[in-house]
């Protein structure tokens, strides 16, 4: 049986196309799990900071910060001004910077939400209550941005929270059928 060459050169044609589409998603798959992995290291990296002592130093100063704030006239005045960097902000101020930071990350997609949402929210919500005062007077000293990627990602929190899926997540986890 001869195939003349216009059928040739059809089979040919076809089985590049999937050849293509075959290699098309292979490199598809690859690259989720690139992505993956990045999220991962990217999600223990931050797992590292958060419970850095550093930072646990700063989480519980954070109580402090803002009572002292609540309580003096002349200390919220003062936060208004840039220079003005107190004691007891020098461990605070590293935390907010940091939270921050990953906050933008998170809002560009550079690491997963749900990750982050699923470890943190809580701490989020707390620590932007705690701290809301305090981060909307130093908008006065550093600009109206200061905080707003941090306020973003805490409101992101809340409505995680309120909506039940932290919820669901961690129950989720009492049903695993993997320890049965």
């Amino acid at each position: 049986m001869n195939l003349d060459s216009g059928w040739a050169g059809a089979i040919g044609s076809i089985v590049s196309a999937l050849i293509i589409a075959v290699t098309a998603i292979a490199a598809f798959r690859q690259l989720k799990q690139v992505r993956n992995a990045n999220d991962i290291v990217v999600y223990l990296r931050l797992i590292d900071t958060m419970d850095s002592p550093e930072l646990l130093e700063a989480r519980r100063d954070l109580a402090a910060v803002s009572a002292k704030f609540a309580a003096d006239a002349a200390y919220r005045d003062a936060m208004r001004d840039p220079a003005f960097i107190p004691e007891d902000f020098r461990n605070v101020g590293p935390l907010l910077r940091f939270l921050e930071h990953m906050s933008v990350l998170v809002s560009k997609g550079g690491v997963a939400e749900s990750l982050v949402l699923a470890e943190y929210a809580d701490t989020f919500v707390q620590i932007w209550e705690q701290m809301r005062p305090v981060i909307l007077q130093r908008r006065h000293a550093f600009g109206m941005h200061t905080g707003r990627a941090f306020e973003h990602l805490a409101m992101r929190s809340k409505r995680y929270i309120d909506s039940g899926a932290m919820d669901r997540e961690y129950a989720a986890l009492e049903r695993d059928l993997r320890e049965a």
